[in-house]
């Protein structure tokens, strides 16, 4: 709607994760390859959290792109609200194993003739749970437990990615057999009013913004700041917001003052829609 007027191929602020947009902050990318090494390293089990919006789920589909198709097979799971039947029918079906099977023993079974299958192949399974804060049984949580017990003598057969809010850890640390197989774990903090500066400007540039100076001030980050916390799904909607108010105001910069009525207008939706 905007792109033209900023000289913009696509938009730059989408709130979808996709992988090309993720700025790497230290943070993001030590987040990255500390998930990538848990992999590589097939250490069992990881586990990413961090307050909503920091980018979790951008760094989860970056991960993705880093694993070769041929050596990994991925599980995929977005929505984890799933009791431990319908979690382990999951797994196998995204492994290419449907079964209509309801008992446990029968699906753990299973599942371990597909990892060895994968394992005879030269194929590293990988399952990756998004939102694994929403699993509500501490049931799920065990049965994931039990699911790494899947292993040669000298290798997991399965490698287990865990992403959530903050919430996730107190719910891992209530079932100590997991939490204590967690060999590699990282909270990811929220950017920085200069990795805000730095991550407006990747994002306008991956969109194709050729200009000398980025249209955002430094009052108009710094504004951006103060209302996302720093938070990049916040920034990108303060963004991408001001960027329309610019076009529609045929603006050439974005200013502290122009940053702070669009945030005032965010704020005042919010509380209505909260009302």
């Amino acid at each position: 709607m905007y792109e033209s007027y900023w000289g913009l191929t696509e938009p730059p602020f989408s709130l979808t994760p996709d992988p090309k947009f993720l700025y790497l902050s230290r943070a993001h990318e030590d987040a990255l390859m500390m998930l990538h090494y848990a992999i590589t390293r097939n250490k069992g089990a990881a586990m990413l959290c961090g307050d909503i919006g920091l980018g979790k789920t951008t760094i989860s589909r970056k991960l993705l792109e880093y694993l070769d198709p041929i050596n990994h097979s991925v599980v995929l799971i977005v929505n984890p609200i799933l009791t431990p039947v319908q979690m382990m029918h999951e797994i196998l079906s995204q492994l290419g194993a449907t079964t209509t099977a309801r008992n446990r023993q029968v699906l753990v079974q299973q599942l371990h003739d597909v990892l060895i299958q994968h394992y005879e192949r030269g194929k590293r399974v990988v399952v990756l749970i998004d939102e694994a804060h929403l699993i509500k049984s501490a049931a799920t949580f065990e049965e994931l437990r039990l699911l790494l017990n899947c292993q040669m003598n000298d290798s997991f057969l399965m490698n287990l990615i865990l992403l959530g809010q903050l919430e996730l850890k107190p719910k891992i640390e209530k079932v100590p057999a997991l939490h204590q197989r967690i060999a590699v774990r990282y909270v990811l903090k929220p950017l920085s009013v200069a990795e805000t500066g730095e991550m407006i400007e990747h994002r306008l540039r991956t969109a194709g913004y050729s200009g000398e100076k980025s249209p955002f001030t430094p009052d108009a980050i710094f504004e951006i700041h103060k209302y996302s916390g720093g938070a990049p799904r916040l920034i990108s909607q303060a963004a991408d917001n001001a960027l329309l108010v610019g076009a529609m105001q045929k603006l050439k910069h974005i200013d502290g003052f122009t940053m702070h009525s669009v945030i005032q207008d965010l704020v005042e939706n919010e509380e209505e829609e909260a009302a």
